[in-house]
């Protein structure tokens, strides 16, 4: 195989275990419960709505395996949660570390 390729399915690898354990990071952090911002219960349709997204995101960011998951994503979640980005990823990468796969 060529070398270039073999680092690019490499790095395929690597961005898609990424990619799973943000979701897993999301829906545990998240997407257990949902509440709008007085903290009242919500349904996950509304809990999608008031974040501008969809629900079958939603139900993706909860699958086990994840998915490709944007940028813009992870910040309306965030920002419906009221929760900064370097908070976030700072936990997250405390979570799992700053060398995935590794």
């Amino acid at each position: 195989m060529i070398e270039g390729k073999r680092n690019k399915n490499e790095l395929n690898k690597a961005n898609t275990l990424v990619n799973k354990y943000l979701c897993n990071f999301i829906s545990e952090k998240f997407l257990q419960s949902y509440y709008d911002q007085s903290g009242n219960s919500i349904s996950q349709n509304k809990y999608a709505y008031l974040c501008g997204l969809s629900s079958s995101t939603l139900s993706k960011l909860k699958s086990s395996d994840g998915y490709d998951i944007p940028m813009t994503t992870i910040y309306n979640i965030c920002r419906h949660e009221k929760y900064s980005l370097k908070k976030f990823f700072k936990e997250f990468e405390l979570m799992y570390g700053i060398n995935i796969p590794e």
